[in-house]
């Protein structure tokens, strides 16, 4: 049932009063009313709250004017209708400015029903219009506490700016975590955040900002915070444009870059390495086969005892010394490319170290003293002894020298179990479970411009004649091949510490490989002979005919396959490289012969390990493998193995590598 309306009457003759209320008799809805005449009873009534109030211009002891200026002082938005019987248009103004809906005069009380409805109609869109400015300034308010919870726990700093930059409108607590400054004095100062920036990105990224308001700032930056570490920051900024298109504020968010560009960096550094790598491995392939020239020939010389006098033979035998350590250097070239023969058995790395102890303390002198913290109880690990000793080895000495007035040096095993390769910040690292070995020293440490370079071949701080440069290369290369990773913390004045992390056995899986027994006899069975280069094939040639062997020869893989399918029934064994020209490789070929006949003995030779050819590839039975640069014994030795031996391999499948 629709409520009546409400109406207070403001007026003192009874006649204009009932005249008044004529006017609504045919009103719907119904209507109540109530009549006072002074100010008194005109506040009491205000109480009430009346749907609409009806005034007299003029009352004995009040005023419709007066009415109006109560109305708003309670600031009630009540309709207010002024009636009078002969106020002019100066009087309807006035009454408006003070707060009243519409003026009548008595002698038109017929559009009294109408004005009321208008006035009402007038109320009723009001009171919309402030409950929807109401529901808007609530949502507001939500928001605005919802965007202050974000904003105090997102990890990335929000800022806004007014335009000309002259005052921090907001910034996110954030700032006072990555930047380690009270927020506060980015209020007081708002260009105080380009004094702490890095001198050397200071210009760049001030330039960028005073060009903020294009819309294109989006700028990654180093900050020194107070307590001296360093920050790298990616800072954008976002212009805040008015309702004509013109820039009032700057809206940006800051966030914490550090760890990408850390996690950046290494996987560059494993690139240049992986890229090193693949140079210093070339390298080493192509010198060994010079060094196996050089070898051989020298060899075949010293065969002629009759030709040869004292000095002669002397110079030559200095000659293939000198070609032993050449050979040497290569294949620590090799080892840093993760391409040297590697000879893995399950190993206790404990053991290892303890049964290394002794020499260790001969090399690093009394002055140091050396500290041992073995873990109980660890896991093997699958690799090799004379490889890990020389990673011990080598990590000892350049702790020793990284101390030459003496200190402490210490050598520690424990285990290490990474569930994924997201939480450990190596690019090499994957999930399973680790043997950690550190080598710490307690020297000067390592200078920052220095470290991203310690691992390169020939790299070194020391004095000319101190060293080859090739030590911390070596024991990278090793750690690699055995699928692991080192990692190196150093800071100026308290030393420097390196980790190397092995897999634990279960991670990879193999045997051992077998000793080969050394029989140089020689024999007069048919060889393959395939080799690319011209001077290893004829001094490789000159070796086995000297020993009685007939030699078919080929310089790559598909002359090779042609004398086969002509000669392939008097071949009793295929020598071939590894690596051969014309897109066919030695383990191609061997696979094209092996298919024609199965039980071919074929000798694989290479400078580098024969598990760079893929994972996929298994020493096939009947086969072995020679190293260059080889010398004539380990050459015949390697081949009369192969032909009188077991159908087995030397190497088995499933060392790492």
């Amino acid at each position: 049932m629709t409520r009546p309306l409400q109406i207070l009457l403001v007026e003192d003759s009874d006649n204009d009063a009932e005249l008044i209320l004529r006017q609504f008799q045919r009103y719907k809805p119904a209507i109540e009313w109530h009549r006072v005449q002074t100010e008194a009873d005109f506040l009491t009534a205000l109480g009430q709250h009346p749907d609409v109030i009806i005034s007299d211009y003029i009352l004995p002891q009040f005023s419709g004017l007066k009415a109006a200026e109560l109305l708003r002082a309670r600031q009630m938005d009540t309709p207010f209708i002024l009636v009078s019987g002969s106020a002019g248009e100066e009087v309807a103004v006035e009454a408006m400015q003070r707060g009243a809906s519409d003026y009548l005069l008595k002698n038109r009380l017929t559009r009294l029903p109408e004005a009321v409805e208008r006035a009402m109609e007038s109320k009723r869109r009001q009171d919309e219009h402030v409950a929807e400015r109401r529901k808007l300034e609530a949502d507001l308010r939500e928001n605005e506490e919802r965007f202050r919870q974000l904003a105090e726990n997102i990890q990335e700093v929000f800022w806004m700016t007014d335009i000309p930059k002259t005052r921090m409108i907001y910034v996110s607590p954030g700032y006072e975590k990555i930047w380690g400054m009270p927020v506060n004095m980015l209020y007081a100062s708002p260009q105080s955040w380009l004094l702490v920036i890095h001198p050397e990105d200071r210009e760049r990224v001030a330039a960028a900002a005073a060009n903020q308001t294009a819309g294109n700032y989006d700028e990654e930056y180093r900050i020194l915070r107070p307590d001296g570490t360093i920050r790298w920051i990616r800072d954008r900024a976002f212009p805040v444009r008015d309702a004509a298109g013109n820039v009032y504020r700057l809206a940006g968010i800051a966030e914490d870059i550090t760890e990408r560009r850390q996690l950046e960096h290494q996987f560059r550094q494993v690139q240049k390495m992986e890229a090193i790598g693949q140079l210093a491995g070339g390298v080493a392939h192509d010198f060994n086969n010079l060094l196996t020239v050089i070898r051989s020939a020298t060899e075949l010389v010293l065969m002629d005892d009759q030709q040869l006098d004292g000095t002669t033979r002397d110079n030559l035998n200095m000659v293939v010394a000198t070609t032993e350590r050449a050979a040497n250097l290569t294949r620590q070239l090799l080892t840093f490319s993760c391409k040297q023969v590697m000879q893995a058995q399950p190993l206790n790395l404990n053991e290892v170290i303890g049964e290394f102890l002794k020499m260790l303390l001969r090399i690093i002198g009394e002055d140091i003293r050396l500290v041992t913290q073995l873990a109980p109880d660890l896991p093997l690990c699958f690799a090799d002894r004379s490889m890990l000793e020389q990673v011990v080895m080598n990590l000892v000495v350049n702790a020793r020298d990284a101390m030459p007035q003496g200190g402490e040096l210490t050598i520690s095993t424990s285990v290490v179990e990474i569930a994924s390769p997201l939480q450990h910040s190596h690019p090499d690292a994957q999930a399973g479970r680790y043997l950690c070995l550190t080598v710490a020293d307690r020297g000067g440490g390592i200078p920052p411009g220095i470290l991203p370079h310690i691992f390169e071949p020939f790299f070194t701080t020391k004095e000319g004649g101190r060293g080859t440069g090739l030590g911390l290369a070596t024991v990278y290369g090793i750690v690699r091949q055995h699928r692991g990773w080192i990692e190196v913390a150093s800071e100026a004045g308290l030393g420097a510490s390196f980790q190397v992390h092995l897999p634990a056995m279960g991670l990879v899986s193999g045997v051992a490989s077998k000793p080969v027994v050394m029989d140089s006899r020689g024999g007069n069975e048919t060889i393959l002979l395939v080799e690319d280069d011209a001077m290893v094939r004829g001094l490789t040639r000159n070796v086995l005919q000297r020993a009685g062997y007939q030699v078919l020869e080929a310089g790559s893989g598909k002359l090779a396959l042609e004398i086969w399918r002509q000669e392939h029934q008097r071949i009793d064994i295929v020598l071939t490289d590894m690596v051969l020209p014309d897109g066919l490789s030695g383990r191609q070929l061997a696979e094209k012969l092996r298919a024609d006949r199965p039980d071919l003995r074929i000798v694989y030779a290479s400078g580098y390990s024969p598990e760079i050819f893929g994972n996929d590839f298994v020493m096939p039975f009947g086969s072995r493998f020679v190293r260059k640069p080889f010398t004539s014994g380990t050459l015949l030795s390697t081949i009369r193995e192969c032909l009188d031996g077991e159908a087995e391999a030397e190497l088995e499948p499933g060392a790492p590598g």
